[in-house]
């Protein structure tokens, strides 16, 4: 009898709960009466955890499990037909409406359709278990962007799929308005939007390094027909915290501290600018703000972007940056 539970589940601690409970109906179906520890070996989780999902599974669920006190494991008491559908909430089909609405807004109809189509299909099968509505939730959520353009629109689904297949791109690239476009040839890693802009994070081939790619400047695309083997997908994300903005660097994050004027500091308060960001208000009422990046750059370009509201106090290379930043600006106006 082939397994329906036979999908690849990752292992390892801090897995999601609808992985561990896939993997203890592969154990069940595919073992002779496995037990707990057996399932903690496996899971690598606590007994506490794995009493839990079994009773998810037997009370949320109705999974017959029982277990069998003379042989000391557990086994399916009653027919099981494929794989049983998890509960979902209203917020989780919330999301897919996020999902298509900002897609839309966008310019993506197509997407965006099928998103929406995916939702009714889905809260279709949970019939008053969920009493969300696509048009409820239309008047809940608005999103104004400049859009996608249809070059760049057209870059976005070929990425996206280049990043589902594992599969090599080759296009031409413009580092800005003025530069010739460049042949790239790359495994693409990771994709995300920034301040409104769609960038794709690569192992470009030629350079045989991370990349970073604005898919505005990216030209004539090709997913060609070479796969690549796919690299941690927390690398990106973890570059990317050690940097500021999308500009990252290889070496290890400095600590910066950064004075902040009372005027300005609740601002700084209402939002969450770095994921190692910290901040304390001192006795004369100036807030210090704390991130350790390892790329200065994009850092300097929104200090700066403050004026006279915001000091550098450390590095000392960073203070220096910003002042050249603002010495240039001086000469600018003093003509």
């Amino acid at each position: 009898m082939e397994n329906p539970y036979s999908a690849d589940i990752p292992t390892g601690p801090n897995r999601p709960q609808h992985e561990r409970i896939h993997m203890i109906l592969r154990m069940i179906h595919d073992r002779s009466l496995p037990n707990a520890t057996d399932f903690m070996e496996e899971l690598e989780v606590t007994r506490r955890t794995i009493m839990r999902d079994l009773d998810y599974l037997r009370d949320r669920m109705k999974m017959p499990i029982d277990y069998d006190k003379k042989e000391r494991g557990y086994y399916f008491s009653g027919k099981v037909e494929g794989v049983p559908l998890l509960e979902m909430r209203a917020s989780d089909l919330l999301w897919f409406f996020v999902g298509q609405h900002f897609l839309r807004q966008a310019g993506d109809d197509e997407l965006a359709n099928l998103i929406r189509e995916s939702f009714q299909r889905i809260s279709g099968l949970f019939g008053s278990k969920v009493s969300v509505s696509w048009s409820q939730l239309e008047g809940l959520l608005s999103a104004k962007t400049s859009g996608i353009g249809e070059a760049e629109l057209r870059t976005f689904r070929a990425v996206s799929d280049a990043l589902a297949r594992s599969r090599v791109i080759r296009f031409g690239y413009r580092k800005n308005d003025s530069s010739e476009i460049e042949q790239r040839q790359a495994c693409p890693r990771h994709c995300a939007m920034v301040n409104g802009q769609w960038y794709l994070f690569a192992h470009d081939l030629g350079r045989d390094a991370i990349r970073t790619f604005v898919l505005s400047r990216m030209d004539g695309i090709e997913v060609t027909g070479e796969t690549f083997v796919p690299g941690d997908a927390k690398e990106v994300p973890e570059l990317l915290r050690k940097g500021f903005g999308v500009k990252f660097a290889s070496g290890e994050p400095t600590k910066v501290r950064i004075r902040v004027s009372p005027e300005i500091s609740h601002l700084i308060r209402e939002r969450k600018w770095h994921p190692s960001q910290s901040l304390t208000t001192g006795k004369d009422g100036f807030l210090m703000l704390e991130m350790k990046v390892n790329a200065f750059r994009e850092l300097t370009n929104w200090i700066c972007s403050w004026g006279p509201l915001m000091e550098v106090l450390e590095p000392k290379s960073l203070r220096k940056e910003v002042a050249e930043t603002f010495r240039r600006a001086a000469e600018v106006y003093a003509g």
